[in-house]
């Protein structure tokens, strides 16, 4: 019998060879324990919504431009002025409190946006956390602006996805919590779908869950590999820190849940 550390190399060396040639590092993390509702908003598009949206997007300069924009926030639900979460609080999915900005997926700068037909979803949030994640987000692309760049790939995971607060994105089911608004409504979540493919129905598309070496938990539907290398981010209080991590192993939803991350 094998010792138990060639038993685990040569599961690595598996996984690489399966997965290696398709796998690529995501553009950008989101902690969730920093903004929970929304993590929450993404895993449902990305999981339940009907129809769902992909977890890589593709940015698009020409979506930044004024009408662009304004024409995928209003398709969206997510109206500069006049929006549920900030204006009208008769509307379903309004919150009230210090929920007061409408965020939506796909990002409403994303070629996705511009093709999702109105079908995008969004959830009413923090201002805080909305303005962290745009200041994330224009650090991600601002660079591609600068170097002429036209379109870029965006591939998204989720930091500390088991974080209190965080619904949806530890694979639970998809049970709308009468926030996640879609074509106007809080629709039910797609749970299985109902498209036979083959004679038998598709799972809900669930997410995997990598240790990283920071001691962070990574969810992804894309496959990451052991040993692979990206930047995520390290919270000490309110500060945020950008450091360079890598892939230690998959772990479980139930170890990703328990993380020392998701209290």
């Amino acid at each position: 019998m094998l010792p138990h550390s060639l038993l685990r190399a040569a599961r690595i060396i598996t996984m690489i060879f399966a997965t290696g040639l398709h796998a690529s590092p995501p553009d950008i993390t989101f902690l969730c324990d920093l903004m929970p509702e929304i993590c929450t908003n993404m895993c449902w598009a990305m999981r339940c919504a009907q129809p769902r949206f992909p977890q890589t997007l593709t940015w698009d300069s020409s979506a930044l431009e004024h009408d662009a924009t304004f024409a995928n926030l209003k398709a969206s639900g997510c109206s500069v002025s006049g929006n549920r979460c900030r204006d009208k609080h008769g509307l379903q999915g309004h919150v009230g409190g210090m929920f007061v900005v409408c965020d939506e997926y796909p990002f409403f700068f994303t070629r996705e946006s511009s093709q999702a037909g109105g079908h995008a979803v969004s959830r009413c949030v923090r201002r805080t956390t909305n303005k962290l994640q745009g200041k994330q987000l224009r650090a991600m692309f601002e660079p591609w602006q600068q170097d002429g760049l036209k379109t870029h790939r965006v591939q998204i995971a989720l930091q500390n996805p088991g974080y209190g607060g965080v619904n949806y994105c530890l694979n639970q089911p998809c049970v709308n919590d009468g926030f996640e608004i879609q074509d106007g409504m809080a629709k039910p979540g797609a749970g299985t779908d109902r498209r036979l493919s083959g004679g038998r129905e598709a799972p809900t598309p669930a997410f995997r869950f990598f240790d990283m070496q920071s001691g962070a938990i990574v969810a992804s539907m894309e496959p990451l590999v052991v040993g692979m290398n990206f930047t995520t981010s390290v919270r000490r209080g309110w500060r945020i820190r950008r450091v360079s991590d890598v892939v230690l192993e998959e772990v479980s939803a139930k170890i990703a849940a328990e993380s020392s991350f998701a209290n």
